[in-house]
């Protein structure tokens, strides 16, 4: 796939197989591709991935176009192939791509693999040093690890639709945000598997859930009702215990700040022009504003809705306190900021996106499109080794498309 990065692709070389639904398992691809990865993702030759006919998604009615955008968030660098890999004819061209393959990445559940034949003992028959990726739903292992998972009874059951509650009742972020951090994960251990299949030589099965991944991202607030048995509060704008870590409005948007030092507050004071609160014994420093929350609340926010969030921004800054404006989520593609750290690009085909999650020297991620159905099929065969003939006869027989 096209990318427009400087330097040469982490991943460059390595070759992945992909055989996945939904969001969770593509991320994974989409991940390793985005460094460089040859990943290769299969389609069943009757069936189309589910995302390419999505109608809606979280209250989003889609087009063309928009179907078109979903499947590209997920499956953007990859080459796609159509292939019955349970039929007669068909499994051995997928033993075939196995058997060249460095990892296999899916996110189907167990028995579903076991009767396509690409359950791990069928595969590392096939290639020993393959390194399997398989992610999960609320396990890999025990009494839930076969039932069915997505994002929205991931993030229940892992505490996340809680943790990201403001006042208990239960909230679920948009924008299938477990699968994506699972997916990620995925990539991950895929990466890890490899680094170990280098000092051994031999393959490994890899893999997380969206449970491991939840607790993982949530490590502190679980850890500390695990260990301690308390919780973290709840963040509440107008009514969070430190009245300078949260956010505010402003004259024309929202402002976070945070200070968690005593000798923070004296610099916010002096940077928006309140330094005349310091001669007051209960906002002489951090703590005890903590301690006068109720009565310093109210005086600061009226103060800073006076302004706009760009002023006190710019100002604060210059104190190098922690602080940002509250982007909402349609203003981000228009910061300079991001733009010029590539954190969004416009890809190939006219979408907008992140093109990978991290940088590796100069590589700031590929910047190719999704392919069509089946849009590789001939060449990957091709690379395979089947002539034309032989890709004709296997089209005849319907393994492939």
């Amino acid at each position: 796939m096209d990318n427009e990065s400087d330097g040469e692709a982490p991943l460059a070389g390595i070759r992945v197989v992909e055989l996945s639904m939904y969001v969770q398992g593509p991320v994974a691809g989409l991940t390793l591709a985005a460094l460089g990865a040859d990943v290769v993702k299969i389609e069943r030759v009757d069936h189309a991935d589910q995302m390419r006919t999505f109608r809606s998604v979280f209250g989003v009615e889609f087009d063309d176009r928009g179907r078109e955008w979903l499947f590209a968030s997920l499956n953007r660098n990859k080459r796609a192939v159509s292939i019955d890999i349970a039929s007669e004819a068909g499994r051995p061209v997928f033993h075939r791509m196995i058997e060249r393959a460095d990892a296999f990445v899916t996110n189907m559940r167990t028995d579903g693999l076991a009767r396509l034949g690409a359950d791990p003992d069928a595969l590392f028959g096939v290639n020993p040093q393959l390194i399997y990726c398989r992610g999960a739903g609320f396990g890999l292992r025990g009494p839930l690890a076969d039932d069915p998972c997505q994002d929205t009874v991931g993030m229940a059951f892992g505490g996340f639709m809680d943790t990201t509650s403001p006042d208990g009742t239960p909230n679920y972020p948009p924008g299938s945000m477990s699968d994506i951090l699972t997916g990620t994960n995925m990539a991950s251990a895929v990466m890890a598997g490899l680094l170990k299949r280098a000092r051994t030589g031999r393959g490994c099965v890899v893999g997380t859930s969206q449970t491991q991944s939840l607790l993982w991202l949530q490590s502190q607030v679980v850890g500390l009702a695990a260990s301690l048995g308390t919780r973290m509060e709840r963040f509440r704008p107008e009514s969070t215990t430190n009245p300078l870590f949260t956010t505010y409005p402003t004259a024309d948007g929202w402002i976070a700040v945070a200070a968690l030092r005593r000798n923070q507050w004296p610099d916010i004071a002096r940077a928006v022009g309140l330094e005349h609160l310091l001669d007051d014994p209960r906002f002489e420093d951090l703590f005890t504003v903590i301690d006068h929350r109720d009565d310093f609340r109210p005086l600061f926010a009226a103060h800073l809705a006076g302004g706009t969030t760009a002023h006190w921004w710019e100002r604060l800054r210059k104190a190098d306190i922690w602080v940002a404006p509250v982007h909402a989520v349609d203003q981000l593609a228009d910061d300079d900021h991001i733009r010029s750290n590539d954190y969004l690009v416009d890809f190939d085909d006219g979408f907008t996106g992140p093109p990978a999650p991290f940088e590796v020297d100069d590589w700031r991620g590929a910047r190719g499109r999704a392919g069509d159905f089946g849009e590789h099929t001939d060449e990957v065969l091709g690379e395979l080794g089947f002539d034309d003939d032989e890709i004709l006869s296997l089209k005849a027989s319907g393994a492939v498309w």
